[in-house]
Formats: structure tokens, C-alpha cells, sequence
């Protein structure tokens, strides 16, 4: 288990959830304020991943903030092919 003096540059969502990362470039983790890990959100893929049930409208706010935090990189551009 992770500990709260291990992570990395913790952010403040709201006043019940927050985040951190635990190494440099690694995933972000979704914390309640209570230490449990409720989400990973991957900032390559704009995706998070839910470990525990939130309330739908809470999820939508953390995804909303995590998104404008950390956008989703954008993937390369594919070459492109000659026929």
C-alpha cells in the first residue's frame, strides 16, 4: 500500500477526493480523503479506471477536473500510406 508521505505532488480535487502520482510519469491516483485509492487516470489515454463505486455525479466532476489538469495526450499522427 501506498503511503500518503510516498506520493508525489498531491492535488486537491474537492473536499472529498484528491490525487497524487507515486512515481514521476506514473499514473494518477484518485484518493478519498480517508487514503482509500478510488481511481487511476492514465494522462496518455484520458481514461480512468474505477476501483470503487462513486456517485455518478462526483465521478463525472473528477473526470472533468482530471481531464483539465492533465488532457489526454495526443497520439502520434499515423504515417501515411501509398497505395
Amino acid at each position: 500500500m501506498l503511503q500518503y508521505r510516498e506520493m508525489q505532488e498531491n492535488l486537491v480535487i474537492n473536499s472529498s477526493y484528491y490525487c497524487g502520482r507515486s512515481r514521476p510519469g506514473g499514473r494518477i491516483l484518485v484518493f478519498t480523503t480517508g487514503a482509500y485509492v478510488v481511481a487511476e487516470y492514465d494522462e496518455r489515454t484520458g481514461n480512468a479506471n474505477w476501483q470503487r463505486v462513486v456517485q455518478a455525479a462526483q465521478k463525472a466532476s473528477i473526470e472533468k477536473w482530471l481531464s483539465q489538469r492533465f488532457p489526454a495526450q495526443s497520439p502520434a499522427p499515423k504515417p501515411e500510406q501509398t497505395k
